[in-house]
């Protein structure tokens, strides 16, 4: 089973990348001040670039998406889990869900609040739908969208690891349940692109496949512990 992988178009026009764009205008409007230091207890708040660690694959792995698209599946802009923290392309900019209110630049997420995860380097939001995932054969998880917009697909319930927790915290566990479809974003160490799977020329070799999975366990647990970090 060979995973093969089409480069996307790029746009002609150039232009501020999204993630500038978003934290400009967070920090003047909310006068917030950015960190990419992370203290345990701080929350983690609305606008901020962060990096998705996976827990089961011993926090070496990060939320990742790449400028090319599936050539299985949906055909939509890949996402997977990278063993690199030092990309670009794992940061993601956590903001509030289709329909919702905007959530104000620094204020704390909520547990069981609706979120979407915005890709600044492609404007791809986080993505999942009904159809199967290329290694794991269980839910495929995608970039989806256009200039960070999409549909009700991209949004997500950030459950907290700990019931009594009030709000998501930094180097705390946490899933990330996707709304339409009421599956847990997941990875596992099992489920990994090599040469067999994805090709010769695989431009994700040796990332780990992101999908979901029906319940929450091991296998769907994350944490924040890089970013960029606004506060009020």
């Amino acid at each position: 089973f060979f995973f093969a992988l089409l480069p996307q178009k790029r746009a002609k026009m150039k232009r501020p990348t999204a993630l500038a764009s978003l934290l400009s205008l967070s920090l003047l409007s909310a006068g917030a001040s950015a960190s990419d230091i992370d203290h345990d207890g701080k929350a983690v708040t609305c606008g901020s670039a962060i990096k998705l660690t996976h827990v089961e694959s011993g926090g070496n792995y990060y939320l990742n998406s790449e400028s090319a698209k599936m050539g299985s599946g949906s055909g939509q802009q890949i996402v997977s889990l990278h063993p690199k923290k030092n990309k670009s392309s794992s940061l993601w900019v956590i903001r509030e869900a289709n329909n919702d209110e905007i959530c104000p630049p620094g204020e704390p997420i909520k547990c069981g609040q609706q979120v979407r995860l915005s890709h600044p380097d492609t404007e791809k939001n986080l993505h999942s739908h009904l159809v199967r995932s290329p290694l794991s054969r269980q839910q495929e998880v995608s970039g989806f969208g256009e200039s960070m917009e999409g549909d009700t697909g991209d949004d997500w319930i950030l459950v907290c690891g700990n019931s009594s927790d009030k709000v998501l915290e930094r180097a705390k566990k946490f899933h990330l349940q996707h709304v339409d479809t009421r599956r847990y974003l997941a990875a596992s160490s099992e489920y990994k692109f090599n040469q067999q799977n994805c090709g010769g020329g695989c431009p994700i070799m040796n990332h780990l496949e992101a999908h979901c999975r029906s319940s929450a366990d091991k296998y769907t647990e994350f944490k924040v512990e890089l970013g960029v970090h606004l506060s009020k």
